[in-house]
Parts: structure tokens; sequence; C-alpha cells
């Protein structure tokens, strides 16, 4: 085999390779071989046919195994012995496999790129003093108040704020699929209620039917819905009244282990305030690697940032199916959710190859205890059996995957501890 590589990028490589006919007739013998093994003609036991009719009777089909095998087999062994590591599959670009003529191709293919990081140490960053105000204990507290709600059904009882509607909900998107949902518990007057639709409810009564319009933002959340006027029709059931507790020792006691309203008030602050500590904790790590990042620019090879592109719009669909939508039948314009994932996905890609050449350069690495006292962790939170989280995860590259993404944590880890950090008072 002879073959000559050449750098199109730092990170895009092309191959040309050239097999000589007796490389390429040697590979032909041992597939006609195989194919002698198992190939099924009248008048021959099995195993028995003769080689010579094999080539004859399979020419076609033995010609393309023979090709795939050796493409597979030499861009192997070229860019093992160059100790390149191809990402993805290489493209065949060009091929030349003629009877007696040395089988010659070219491949391109990408390779993450290699490079010293630098300036990682000392990362300038401040982190923000954790303070918790009364206002947000205050939040919290009717947070936990609404959560104690009790519901009253009243006969005759006209729905106004606050109140909740049992209503099976019927919706004909203008241009859209009709969509219907039975049973549904809505509050009116909820913030998260276009004013339009709180308008509509406001005043309904137990058998009553309802008919209104409302006309949905472009930027609106729910993207079925986006930009698009929506007759519903609500057939009501039931209204209920909601009845709130008093904020006193009482509501503090009914909770189950709070004596007094004031014990109530210092367990959310001692809550809030290690939630923030956390919060703060994240943002100083993101800020310590975009510093690094920008310290440390490097190529992206495009096949990594596809992949991400990739992940990212399956997990949009994901999150679609989990709403209960069929993303088939929704208007979406999904080339242009993909552009904008792409900007997204190249951060992430350039976060993983720069954490990933920290990782190698401070010798930082994963330990196979780690990765099963990780996945015990992750089984509890689920309520999984950890040994049928193991095997889940050990289908496919699932724990290779794990594991890099333990290595990169404790990369990030190592970078904001050696970060020079300004904490304000």
């Amino acid at each position: 085999m002879k073959y000559e590589l050449k750098d199109l990028s730092p990170v895009k490589k092309t191959l040309e390779v050239e097999a000589d006919p007796d490389e390429v007739e040697r590979e032909i013998e041992e597939v006609v071989g195989q194919w002698a093994h198992r190939a099924r003609i009248p008048g021959f036991r099995p195993g028995k046919v003769p080689p010579s009719l094999v080539r004859t009777r399979f020419a076609k089909e033995i010609r393309e195994d023979v090709r795939d095998r050796l493409l597979g087999r030499l861009t192997r062994a070229a860019t093992e012995e160059k100790g390149l590591k191809p990402l993805g599959e290489p493209v065949v670009e060009e091929i030349s496999f003629e009877k007696d003529e040395p089988l010659r191709f070219r491949t391109t293919f990408e390779v993450s790129p290699e490079f010293t990081a630098r300036n990682y140490r000392g990362v300038e960053v401040r982190e923000t003093a954790v303070a918790v105000t009364e206002q947000e204990i205050g939040t919290t507290l009717e947070e936990l108040r609404r959560s104690q709600v009790r519901l009253v059904t009243e006969e005759g009882r006209a729905a106004s704020t606050g109140d909740l509607i049992v209503a099976d909900v019927e919706g004909r998107p203008e241009g859209g699929e009709p969509f219907r949902r039975e049973g549904m518990h809505i509050e009116v007057g909820a913030a998260e209620n276009l004013p339009a639709f709180n308008e509509g409810l406001s005043g309904a009564t137990a058998g009553e039917t309802r008919e209104f319009l409302v006309s949905y933002p472009t930027e609106y959340d729910a993207k079925h819905l986006a930009g698009k006027a929506v007759h519903y029709r609500l057939q009501v059931h039931e209204v209920k009244r909601a009845l709130y507790p008093n904020l006193d020792d009482e509501f503090a006691k009914d909770l189950g282990e709070f004596e007094s309203l004031e014990a109530l008030r210092g367990r959310i602050r001692a809550d809030l305030t290690e939630r923030k500590r956390v919060e703060v904790a994240l943002a100083v790590r993101q800020r310590v690697l975009e510093k690094v990042m920008l310290e440390n620019p490097v190529p992206l090879p495009e096949v990594l940032v596809h992949e991400e592109i990739q992940h990212r719009m399956e997990d949009a669909v994901r999150g679609l199916i989990v709403q209960g939508i069929d993303p088939r039948r929704i208007e979406v314009d999904w080339k242009a959710l993909r552009e904008r994932q792409e900007e997204p996905a190249r951060r992430s890609v350039h976060a993983r190859l720069v954490l990933d050449r920290v990782a190698a350069m401070e010798s930082i690495a994963v330990l196979d205890s780690e990765v099963e006292e990780q996945i015990r962790r992750e089984a509890s939170r689920a309520g999984e059996d950890p040994r049928d989280m193991r095997k889940r995860i050990a289908k496919g590259p699932g724990l290779e995957a794990l594991k890099n993404q333990m290595l990169r944590e404790k990369s990030l880890d190592f970078l904001t501890s050696v970060a020079n950090i300004h904490r304000e008072e």
C-alpha cells in the first residue's frame, strides 16, 4: 500500500491511497473463499462450490465487498500509522477500481485539533455576594400558602379571578390542527394566560358553554400557537372557589415541622441562601470557562458541530412529544430552528475541546469506580436499580459519553480551583 496524507486545514485531512494488484488479488481470494462457504448453488453441496464458479456467479457482489473492505482497512491502517483518529466516517471522494489495476481512492476526514491550552491558570473572575431579601422570603411564603389551597365547588358561582374552572377545551387554530383536551383545570386570571383568554373565562358558570377568540403573539412560547388566532369552545363542568390559609403560626405548624411562622421563615431563608450559593458557584464556573475559551480559540471540526446541532434538534422534538404535541402536525420552521442552534452548538464543541485538552495536560482522569458511583447516584435519584441503569447506559456509546462528561466536569473543577476569584462582600 502507498498513501499520501495532506492537510486541508488544521482539522481536515485528505488521504490518497493506492493498493497494488497483488494486494487486491489477495483480498479477492479471501472474499471468494467466504462466498464459496456460504453460497447455495443447485448441484453443489454447501461449501463445495468451485471458487471459479463463485467468482463468475457473484462477480458484482464480490467486487463491491472487496472494494468496501479495502477502503475501510486501508484507511484505518494509514490513519493509525499517522496516529490520527478520524471523527465520523471518512468521505470517499474519488475511487478507481479496474481489473488488473491498482485500487486507488481519495478520502477526506476531520480530526480533533492539536493545540496547547494556555493562560488557563489564575483566570480573574468575580463572585457575587449571596443575599436573601425579605421580598424573596415573602414571595416563597406566598407560594407555600397558595400550594395549601382548598378548592370548594359552589353551585351557581360565576367564575372570578383566582377560581378554578374544570372544562373540556376545544381549540381551532387559524391554519393549524384542531385540538381537544378533556377535564382541564384552568385558573381564572392566571398570569400565564393571555388577557383575552382570562376575559373569556370570567363569569363562566357550571353547565355553560363559552366560545371566544384569542390571538397569540408571534413570540409566544408554544410554537404551534404563536402568531395564530385560536377559536376556543369550552364546556364548563365545575367552578371551584379557592380558599387560602392565613400566614400565621398555625399555618407553619400544619406544614409539619415548624413551631411558628418565624421558624418557617428561618428555614426559607436558609434554603434560599443555599440555592443562591449553588447558582453563584455555577455562574463562577461558567465565567471561568468562558474566559479560558477566549484565551484558547481553536478550529472546530464541522462534523462535531453538526452532531451537536443534531442532538439539540432531537432534544427539541422530544420536548414537543413530552408536551403531547406531534412534531409532524405543527408548523415549525425547522431550517430556521436549526440555524439558531449553530452558534450555541459551536460554543459547546469549543468548550468540550478546551476542557479535554486541559484534562490531558493536567493528567486529569476518571476512574471506573467513579463512573460506577455516579451511576449509583443517578439510579437513586431516578428510583431505578443501578444494575438496570448500567445495562441501559452500556448500550451503544453511553458509558463512554458518561465518562467524557465526568472528565469535563473534573477539568472545569480544576480550572475553577486555580482561578483568581474576587468575592464581593
